[in-house]
Parts: C-alpha cells; structure tokens; sequence
C-alpha cells in the first residue's frame, strides 16, 4: 500500500478521544475534578443536599434572582458544569448516559424562557444537538438538524398534537418578520389563557378564546391567520401543543429528522420528584464532509421506560474548511436560562456514562 493512502487531515485527529467511562454518585459532597469542570459556574452556585437519589447526597446547582454565572451575557443566567475533556467520546462513537434529577424552588409556569438544564454539544454546535429544557414550566427535550430545532419529547400533552404543530410550523419562513411576530404574538396570547384563564376571559372575547382551542371554527381561524399574517390556518388551530418552547421561530422549516414515540408516555414532572433519565447517543449526518457520514440516531428512556427514539441529521454538518477536531459530543448539566426572578434548584446525582448499556451504573430501586 502507498504511504499517500495513509495519510489522515490531521484537524480529523487533533483532540481525539476515547470514550472512558465515567460514574458519580456525589456522595463524598465534594466536585471531582478528574471528573468535571467548572468553567461555566461559580463556586457558590452550587452545593449539596442529603439524602440523594440513592446515596448520601446529590449536587444541587442553584441560580437565584440577581445571578449572571460565569461566561454569560446580562440578560442571562449560568450555573452549568460540565464532564472533563479525557471523557469525551470520538465524535460518532455509540455512548450511554445515565442519571437522575429534580427541580424544586420557584418555577413559575410561563416567562421560564429559553431554560437549558442539559445538554449535549458536538463540534460545530451552536444550540446543542440534544437538550433538556424547562420552558414556561414544561420539561421537554428538544434535538437539533444545523439551526432548526424539534421537540422529541415533553412531560404533558397529546404527543400526536406536538407532532402535528411542529408540521405546521416546518412551513414557515424564519426570515419573514412578519410571521415570526405573528407566531409570538399567538404564543402570548395561547400562554395567557392556559396561565391566567380568569383574565384572560375578562378582557378577551369568547371567539378569540375558541379560536386558540385546535377544534377552533374554521372561519375563526382564518381570521385570526390574516390578522397575524400568517398564511396557513393550521398553525393557529395546532400552535397551542407547542406553545410552551422558547424561540418558536427555531422550529421554522425542514429538518430530516424522524421522531418516534412510544405511545401514551410522556415524560415525568421533574417537580414533582426524582426523574431517572437513560440516553442512547450515536451522532451521525448524511451531509458530514468528513466524521460520521450516517444517520445519528437518540434513544431516549424515563424511569425505566422507553419515550422515544430519533433518527436523522442530528447536530451541524461538519465542513472540511472548518477543521474541527472529532471530539464529543460533551455533557453539561446544570441551568442556562433568560434572566427571572426567584431561586431556581436544579439537583443531580447518580451519573453514569459508558459505550454500551450494561456497562452503567446500577441504579437503586425508586424511592
């Protein structure tokens, strides 16, 4: 063979690395440094509480009212740590994660926007290719095909509602201002009935209330569409299964992804207990000019049972100009959210991560 077919970019080695194994109980009450980084958090955002999910204790990650974070623009707040650079897989490689949190403190049910409390980061990634998210009160995670996002999962609702809205919006342009205040303008409206019905059935007419309900006449819909300006009736009939996310503008036009759920399983309340989340990541994108150059795939389970799997285009496409090496994706935990009033609890504990299923941590029994 020919030393010239030997040869490999070196921007596709440079940072390479093998998935290790990493597991943390949190138990001792102190941050292992061989295990996390700190660089997106201050020290005194974060602390420990007892009893854990199953041990002695589990971390407790805390933003109140007046905290920016580390790393974080003013109208933000930041309060995440993340996993140490040698545990980082070789980006496309098959990883598992395991591990269990809740949410206590104030949680006020709309204004919550744009709330991250996990996500997965691959090379290239400007939103995160898999989040968790908390958006007016609503747990739900959402992945990522370049700068469209999608909703794989939430923990109330008609899944085949979530579905068919997240069509509707595919439709529309992200760069038609008109449209896009349409849509946010319908998200407040939608927001203020489900949070304040009282109010809202004081100040509004009976028809506009009907006509943010999915089985809204079809002639009220209309309207509503033309006074917004928006084109397709059905976004207004179908906006209110969606109208919790943050950004709903990010949900505009195609991304080639394929969500299966399992029927009849919403993802649990994190507010109300501990919540044991499973991952399945294998990051992939048929449009890759170099790394993983197939379908990625995300299984995703809670408490013990299988919610959904996702196939497609997951993440950014990674360019040969842009030379980025094949490390990740990176976990972080923790909150990124626009600024709100109160003190907000993110706890965490019992983490585990490792190539295949069997090589996780057991967890105890639910408590």
């Amino acid at each position: 063979m020919r030393a010239s077919l030997l040869f490999i970019p070196c921007f596709l080695v440079s940072g390479l690395a093998m998935a290790a194994d990493l597991n943390d109980n949190f138990d001792v009450k102190t941050l292992n440094k061989s295990k996390w980084t700190e660089q997106e958090i201050l020290p005194r955002q974060w602390d420990f509480i007892s009893p854990g999910r199953c041990g002695a204790s589990a971390i407790d990650v805390v933003v109140q009212a007046g905290d920016n974070g580390d790393k974080c623009e003013d109208d933000c707040q930041r309060a995440e740590i993340r996993t140490i650079k040698t545990s980082w897989p070789t980006f496309g490689d098959e990883v598992w994660y395991q591990f269990s949190f809740r949410i206590n403190g104030d949680v006020p049910p709309t204004g919550s926007a744009r709330s991250v409390i996990g996500q997965w980061k691959g090379p290239g990634d400007g939103s995160p290719m898999v989040a968790q998210r908390f958006d007016n009160g609503v747990f739900h995670i959402t992945v990522q095909d370049n700068e469209v996002r999608r909703v794989v999962a939430k923990a109330e609702g008609d899944p085949d509602a979530l579905v068919a809205a997240q069509a509707a919006l595919r439709k529309l342009n992200p760069l038609d201002e008109k449209v896009v205040s349409g849509i946010r303008t319908l998200q407040s409206l939608d927001l203020l009935t489900k949070s304040q019905p009282a109010l809202a059935q004081q100040f509004f007419k009976e028809d506009l209330l009907k006509t943010l309900k999915p089985e809204a006449p079809a002639a009220n819909s209309q309207q509503l569409s033309d006074t917004l300006g928006i084109a397709d009736t059905a976004v207004v009939s179908q906006f209110s299964a969606l109208s919790f996310v943050a950004e709903p503008e990010k949900y505009f036009g195609n991304a080639d992804i394929t969500i299966e759920p399992e029927a009849n399983r919403p993802l649990p309340d994190p507010r109300k207990g501990w919540v044991d989340m499973m991952y399945r990541i294998k990051p992939g994108r048929t449009d890759n000019e170099y790394g993983p150059q197939t379908p990625g795939e995300v299984d995703i389970w809670a408490n013990g049972q299988k919610i959904v799997s996702v196939r497609g285009n997951i993440g950014a496409t990674l360019k040969s100009s842009a030379k980025l090496p094949l490390s990740g994706p990176y976990f972080k935990f923790g909150t990124y959210r626009l600024r709100i009033p109160g003190t907000f609890h993110f706890q965490f504990d019992e983490f585990s991560q490792s190539s295949a299923e069997p090589g996780l941590a057991k967890l105890c029994a639910a408590q």
